[in-house]
């Protein structure tokens, strides 16, 4: 994505984070879910068009520490191998990084999706906060992947965590 590309910047209704998301993405609320949660996509309907889902995942004191924002990541990662066909998944990049002024880790993995056999790229962040993690969950088809993870690494270098 270049810089002449016409960017929104959205604030997390849900959660509180902003993003900039180039023009034709769109903010969807999501009422449902028990942790702050706000969804932005590309179109609706298609299985597996982008789409990110960013959620606010607060910890209680007794299990808080400085590295909780790992633990998501591990147990997400663990997850998502149990929903792919081949109970493996082909990890492209993992890092940890600063986002936001907070310690953040991004794991970016290729799977097929158990139930449609489509195989799926996944880009995950997890971000720890005072009281909480921030999880985001970016999915594409792997075939769009070339196209939307520059997209998606921008978003995050956009992000701006707002003190709730």
């Amino acid at each position: 994505m270049n810089n002449s590309t016409p960017k929104l910047r959205f604030s997390g209704k849900k959660t509180g984070v902003a993003v900039t998301l180039p023009i034709g993405w769109h903010q969807e609320s999501n009422e449902d879910t028990n942790c702050a949660t706000d969804i932005y996509y590309q179109s609706l309907g298609e299985p597996y068009s982008p789409c990110i889902t960013i959620k606010i995942i607060e910890i209680p004191e007794s299990e808080y520490h400085h590295n909780n924002y790992q633990e998501l990541s591990e147990i997400l990662l663990e997850e998502q191998a149990q929903s792919s066909c081949s109970q493996t998944l082909e990890i492209l990049e993992q890092k940890i990084e600063n986002i936001s002024e907070h310690s953040a880790r991004i794991d970016i993995f290729k799977m097929i999706n158990e139930e449609t056999k489509i195989p799926i790229t996944q880009y995950q962040v997890t971000i720890q906060l005072e009281t909480s993690v921030c999880g985001i969950v970016a999915i594409m088809k792997t075939e769009d992947q070339d196209f939307y993870l520059p997209i998606f690494n921008e978003a995050m270098r956009s992000l701006q965590l707002i003190p709730n």
